[in-house]
């Protein structure tokens, strides 16, 4: 066996799921116009997170205790993969709110992007930042991160998330139509559902609880619902009819 069973089931069958839901999402956004910037941002968050779904997947089944130093690295990659696309998702919503600033030009979001790539490259250099331990029946256990790695992804994120939800805010405020108030309602939930599983994989990982673990794994409809709002919120312009 080369996972726990609650980790079977959060790796194999939940993750599963939320891939699907992301990648479906990812098709549906470009199949509606790729060539629009704030679709191929969109479509660019949700495939870096499916890629980073795709590296669990691989990890998870290595059972080989020599290979626990992979195991690491592979995990810190699916974390790099998460960060960089809380920078598309940050460059979508400010483009969302104001696609004339000075975001609009390429080399403002290329600069963003590389911020927020040395941000992901940042983590593999912490010291013992990621531990994973495969037992020698080849059982792999949890992830389990030491305070630094812990307080560096959350440096990280919690900043994404409080500018997003700012800009957010302001362009519900900035709505006249009831309809379009309505959809940014939906997609502030959808916010917040997407920042629930991001601080969760790191709180879990951190304090390492066995039960706090399996609240989290039986609560990942809350992701699905959150990619669901966010799609159906922006599924059409929302830069139109804004009064």
């Amino acid at each position: 066996m080369a996972l726990t069973i609650w980790r079977f089931i959060l790796v194999y069958v939940i993750y599963v799921i939320i891939c699907l839901f992301f990648a479906a999402i990812s098709y549906s956004i470009l199949k509606r116009d790729i060539r629009d910037r704030l679709n191929q941002l969109l479509a660019l968050f949700h495939l870096f997170l499916v890629f980073s779904l795709i590296s669990n997947f691989i990890y998870a089944s290595i059972s080989d205790p020599s290979s626990e130093y992979v195991v690491e690295f592979m995990h810190k990659f699916s974390m790099y993969l998460i960060i960089v696309a809380s920078g598309f998702l940050l460059l979508f919503i400010v483009l969302l709110y104001n696609p004339e600033s000075k975001f609009a030009l390429i080399k403002y979001q290329v600069l963003i992007l590389i911020i927020y790539n040395l941000f992901g490259i940042g983590a593999f250099f912490i010291p013992d930042g990621v531990k994973v331990t495969i037992l020698s029946d080849g059982t792999q256990l949890y992830p389990v991160w030491n305070i630094y790695f812990f307080i560096y992804y959350i440096a990280i994120l919690f900043p994404n998330m409080i500018i997003s939800l700012i800009i957010t805010i302001k362009i519900y405020k900035n709505f006249q139509i009831e309809a379009l108030a309505k959809r940014m309602k939906k997609f502030l939930l959808g916010l917040c559902c997407i920042y629930y599983m991001g601080f969760g994989v790191g709180i879990t990982n951190f304090l390492n609880i066995p039960l706090l673990r399996t609240i989290f794994t039986l609560t990942q409809a809350v992701p699905i619902i959150g990619v669901i709002l966010i799609y159906y919120s922006v599924g059409t312009s929302l830069k139109e009819s804004k009064q």
